[in-house]
């Protein structure tokens, strides 16, 4: 397995992290608009949060690793 981003390799018979993003589309399924279709699309496997957010276009960033305060 291969970081989609930077393209390094996954250490083999050791542990490691994988970050994995899903993307959600929403696609009108009929021509009014009324009923829409929810597909997922896999966006790949990456090694590092820095890999998945510089892999991101910007306007895709919101609401990923959004900070939680407590």
């Amino acid at each position: 397995m291969f970081c989609k981003h930077c393209g390094e390799a996954f250490p083999r018979n050791h542990a490691f992290d994988v970050w994995s993003i899903r993307k959600e589309r929403v696609v009108p399924a009929d021509t009014e608009g009324v009923v829409n279709n929810v597909l997922l699309e896999d966006a790949g496997i990456f090694c590092s949060r820095k890999c998945i957010f510089d892999y991101l276009k910007p306007a895709e960033r919101s609401g990923v690793f959004a900070s939680r305060q407590a």
